[in-house]
């Protein structure tokens, strides 16, 4: 019996520790997918400073959970993310409102992806 209840216990912190995961990183991850999106939709409506306060606190948000998004996820989508981070600044820079748009929208879904990754959903348990 002593046996079952180790047991038992060690599921429940399991269980606990999925849920916490998954709260923090909807949390962290939902947060910058906005600020992309706005940005993306500022850029296109030529409000670069808007733009740029948006794009400056995704990059700040991002960088901040980087290590807590490492341990959760796979490290190819992180890559990916972060040279699309690379990728949007040098358009931002230079002004280029639809291929800067474009990639904030790319950076956006990726990063719902990752918060979608680990969210409790009937697909992700099969």
């Amino acid at each position: 019996m002593k046996r079952f209840w180790i047991g038992a216990a060690l599921l429940l912190g399991l269980l606990a520790a999925g849920i916490w995961s998954m709260t923090a990183m909807d949390s962290v991850h939902s947060a910058i997918s906005d600020d992309l999106r706005a940005s993306a939709q500022a850029a296109q409506s030529e409000h670069w400073d808007q733009a740029d306060t948006l794009a400056a606190s995704a990059a700040s948000h991002w960088k901040e959970s980087w290590r807590f998004s490492a341990a959760m996820a796979d490290h190819t989508s992180l890559d990916e993310i972060e040279a699309l981070f690379a990728q949007a600044e040098v358009y931002r820079q230079n002004r280029e409102r639809i291929a800067y748009s474009a990639t904030c929208a790319q950076l956006s879904k990726l990063i719902e992806a990752l918060e979608e990754g680990h969210s409790l959903s009937w697909w992700n348990l099969l």
